[in-house]
């Protein structure tokens, strides 16, 4: 039995939920910890909404939107520095909620430490090398000794 694509349950459910791949959103959601609430996108994105687009290459990337652009979103990942282009065509779903270690849910509608972190995090883009430098030399070390 073939396994169906994040894009099918999208359009058949309207809803997908799981645990994330890849380290990209973190500090704020964690790979293979972290459960996260998608659904079927019916609206153009806001700035700070996270979207899940399907790239040219078919893989399924989950990042934030900094800029809404008349034909176009530019997205970054949380944890990376350099911008996407995504159109609204490429755009599967967006990120309603998740559960941080499938404990304490947030609510990306709602919650006010969301919504706080979400703009501070994208006004620190501009400074995101100098913040991102001490995690990812420690994350290098660590690895070097595993």
């Amino acid at each position: 039995m073939q396994q169906q694509s994040l894009k099918e349950i999208l359009d058949q459910y309207g809803k997908y939920t799981g645990l994330t791949m890849g380290t990209s959103m973190q500090p704020l959601i964690h790979q293979q910890k972290d459960n996260i609430i998608i659904v079927k996108n019916k609206d153009r994105l806001k700035k700070y909404n996270v979207p899940v687009y399907l790239t040219k290459s078919g893989k399924y990337v989950m990042h934030r939107v900094i800029e809404v652009c008349d034909d176009h979103y530019v997205i970054v990942g949380d944890n990376l520095l350099t911008k996407e282009y995504v159109t609204d065509d490429m755009i599967c779903g967006v990120l309603v909620g998740f559960y941080k270690n499938g404990k304490h849910y947030v609510d990306c509608k709602n919650s006010k430490a969301y919504k706080l972190y979400s703009k501070v995090w994208v006004a620190l883009l501009p400074v995101r090398p100098v913040l991102l430098l001490p995690i990812r030399a420690v994350n290098k070390i660590k690895r070097f000794f595993q």
